[in-house]
């Protein structure tokens, strides 16, 4: 299982997903597992090299669900209230 990260409000131009968590799951026929993956801050921000530090854009992402990136399966979107500079 892949999650791939969108940010379709970036200020800068950011790659259309981005691969953020992963779990590789091995499953017998019909078998199924609950998987948990976590997406944190770190996982939303882009490096400002201007500024020399990690940004965390406040806006809307969506986060894409699947086998690959060419397999999504599932679709949701959050919101991340607050921009948060830090130093790398």
């Amino acid at each position: 299982m892949q999650v791939y990260v969108r940010d379709p409000q970036a200020s800068l131009q950011r790659p259309e997903k981005e691969l953020k968590a992963f779990a590789k799951v091995q499953l017998e026929p019909g078998e199924r597992k609950t998987v948990t993956l976590s997406i944190t801050r770190d996982a939303l921000a882009y490096y400002d090299d201007l500024a020399g530090l990690w940004v965390a854009e406040a806006g809307e992402f969506e986060l894409l669900v699947g086998a690959s990136a060419q397999d999504i399966r599932a679709t949701s979107t959050f919101a991340l209230t607050a921009t948060t500079r830090w130093p790398s």
